[in-house]
This record gives structure tokens, sequence and C-alpha cells, in this order.
């Protein structure tokens, strides 16, 4: 009987197995053994208070201050109470933007506006809060490119409305979407594509008692 090349003391090839490979099935054994892939922790929104800066990405706004004022009436009414928000907002884009307005019950923000989501306590107003951008005269509506504007949220106190000591604002970003056919531009940031907005932060201002406007 005629043995085969080499005899029967011939030694197999070593079969060369990519580390990766051991590498990846070590990892596949491991998960399953701990039941499946597991989501990375979402990152808690910022906390921030008065005077702090977000960068929100179409814009950089610094949070000043909430406030109450009184506004009499000329004609010589009761007058009109209001709660405002006081921020330092700079257009670090590229083209002019409205300053919109905020999400308000089931409304959605527009513009600079829609980067404020919600404000705890909520305050009632017949319209809705009112935002400007403070100027010398008239206020305007309009941010313009590397300017830095004082923007004013205003939400009037009606039907007994007592000011709350504090407010705390849920605080959105924005990211330019190109697209795929189309430049969507500026848009809020969503965890989901679905889903709500992602809130970047949450800003927290007492409210300082001021008397007239």
């Amino acid at each position: 009987m005629t043995s085969p090349p080499g005899g029967e003391n011939r030694r197999r090839r070593p079969v060369a197995v990519p580390i990766a490979a051991l590498v990846v099935a070590t990892g596949l054994g491991v998960t399953a053994a701990f039941g499946g892939l597991a989501e990375a922790p979402k990152e808690p929104p910022k906390q921030l208070g008065p005077g702090a800066s977000l960068n929100q990405g179409e814009f950089t706004t610094k949070f000043v201050e909430s406030r109450t004022v009184f506004q009499a009436d000329p004609f010589g009414g009761t007058g009109k109470r209001f709660l405002e928000l006081v921020m330092e907002v700079t257009n670090t884009g590229e083209e002019t933007a409205q300053v919109g307005f905020p999400w308000y019950e089931k409304k959605e923000g527009l513009s600079f506006g829609a980067g404020l989501l919600k404000m705890t306590p909520e305050i009632k107003s017949p319209y809705g809060p009112l935002t400007s951008v403070s100027g010398d005269s008239v206020p305007g509506r309009q941010l313009h490119p590397g300017v830095t504007s004082t923007v004013v949220v205003r939400y009037e106190l009606t039907g007994g409305q007592h000011p709350p000591k504090q407010v705390k604002l849920d605080v959105g970003t924005f990211e330019f979407n190109e697209g795929f056919t189309q430049n969507f531009g500026w848009v809020l940031v969503k965890d989901d594509p679905e889903g709500p907005p992602t809130v970047a932060a949450q800003v927290t201002l007492p409210v300082r008692q001021k008397e007239t406007t």
C-alpha cells in the first residue's frame, strides 16, 4: 500500500482566519448574550441661565432676561401687562432671516422663533406671543447677516394672570439641509425625522418686575 506524498505524518496547513472576523464574531456573541444591540444614551439638554449664549446653528443667541412690563393706556384705560423674553441674536447665516415667532399651543414656530420650542409655565395670550426686533423707533422683523439684534418676545397677561417667578425655555437648534433635489435651507434638528424637534438646551430665567414699558 502506497502512502500519500509526505507520509502519514504530513501536517495540514493552518487555515488563516482574519482577526477582524474573529472580533466581529466575538462581538456578536457578546451582544446576543446581553439581549441585542443597545442604543447609545441621548445627551441631555444643556442647562443654561441668564446671560448664557447658545450656538443654534443659524443663530447665536444670548438669553438676557425675562421681565414684566406695564403699558399705560394713553386714553385713560386700565393699560396692559406683559411678560417679555429678551435675547441678543446674531444671524450667522448668509441671508437675512425673519424674526418669526415661537411655538405656541399646537402652532409650529417660524424662522428664528421656531427655535423657541416651549415655555414653562405657558402664558395664555389672546393672539399668542408677539416677536419683534427692538429698534430706536419702530420695532423690526428682520435679522441681518452678521448683525446682533435685540429680540423681544412678548406675552400679554390677561384675565387676572399673575406672572411666574421664573420661566423655563426649551430651545432647539438648526442645521442646513441641502436635500437631494432642492435646497431646504435651515431646518430644526430632530433625533427622529418623524418626531418633534430636539431640545438642545433648557434656559431658566427669573422674571424681573418692571413697572412701565
